[in-house]
C-alpha cells in the first residue's frame, strides 16, 4: 500500500511504551505457562526458597524448582514476588500457596524444601517450611549453603572490618534519618552528583558490601560537604 520509501519511515516508528510493556509481558506469561505444564506433568518438583531485601530496601521471595524433564533435571525461577508487608512464615507460605492454587499444581509432588535458616523459614510452628509440610506430607526439608559467604566473612582481618564498620556507621547515619537522607538528597542534586542516596546494608545481605563502599566512594567528596555544613546535626 505504501512505497518503499515511506514503509522504511515506517519501520524506523518506535513502539510505544505499552507496546513493549505487552510484549514482555506476553513473553513472561508464554515462559511461566510452559513451565507450569511442565510441573503438572512430571512425578515430583524440589523448592528451593530465599527472601531477601535488594538495595533499595525492597523485600523479594525467590522461589527456584527443580524437576525431571524428558531424563534431564531442570531448574528454574517459579516464583519473584515482592512482600509488600510482613515477611513471617505466614506470609511467605501464603505468597506460594496462591500461586500453586492458581496455577493448580499439586503439592503432593513436592518432594523437598531447601532453605536457608532463617527464624521464617524453619521456625517450628509458623515458619513457612512447616507450614509447607503440613500440604505436601511427603516433603522432606535441607539447608542450602547459599549464604555461605556470608560465613566467611565474619572472619575477614580486623583492620578490613573497622573499615567496613564505619562505613556502615556513615550510612546509617544518613538513611536511616529521613531528614538526613533528604538533606543529602538536596546537596547531591546541588552538585550535581551521579547518585543521590547511599546504599543500606545489613549483616546478612552479604552482597550490598561491595556495592555500598563503592557508592560511599563515589559519595565521598558530597559527604565532606555534608558533615562539615551545619545540616549534620
Amino acid at each position: 500500500m505504501l512505497s518503499e520509501q515511506s514503509g522504511k519511515k515506517s519501520c524506523a516508528v518506535q513502539l510505544s511504551n505499552n507496546s513493549v510493556a505487552r510484549r514482555i509481558k506476553d513473553l513472561a506469561d508464554g515462559i511461566e505457562k510452559e513451565l507450569v505444564c511442565r510441573l503438572k506433568i512430571c512425578h515430583e518438583y524440589s523448592l528451593q526458597l530465599d527472601e531477601s531485601a535488594v538495595v533499595s530496601g525492597l523485600t523479594v521471595l525467590l522461589v527456584f524448582v527443580r524437576y525431571r524433564f524428558k531424563n534431564i533435571i531442570e531448574e528454574d525461577l517459579l516464583l519473584c514476588e515482592s512482600l509488600q508487608s510482613n515477611t513471617t512464615g505466614e506470609a511467605i507460605f501464603n505468597c506460594i500457596n496462591n500461586f500453586i492454587r492458581k496455577h493448580e499444581i499439586s503439592w503432593g509432588k513436592c518432594i523437598d524444601i531447601c532453605t536457608d535458616s532463617a527464624r521464617a523459614m524453619i521456625g517450628k510452628m509458623k515458619g513457612a517450611v512447616t507450614r509447607i509440610i503440613s500440604v505436601a506430607p511427603e516433603s522432606t526439608k535441607s539447608h542450602c549453603v547459599l549464604h555461605r559467604q556470608a560465613l566467611a566473612v565474619k572472619k575477614i582481618p580486623p583492620y578490613l572490618k573497622i573499615v567496613l564498620d564505619e562505613a556502615v556507621q556513615i550510612i546509617n547515619f544518613v538513611k536511616s534519618r529521613p531528614l538526613q537522607s533528604r538533606l543529602f538528597n538536596i546537596l547531591c542534586e546541588e552538585m550535581g552528583s551521579q547518585h543521590k542516596a547511599l546504599l543500606l546494608h545489613t549483616e546478612v545481605r552479604w552482597l550490598s558490601r561491595g556495592k555500598l563502599l563503592v557508592r560511599l566512594f563515589e559519595l565521598r567528596s558530597e559527604l565532606l560537604v555534608f558533615f562539615t555544613s551545619d545540616n549534620s546535626g
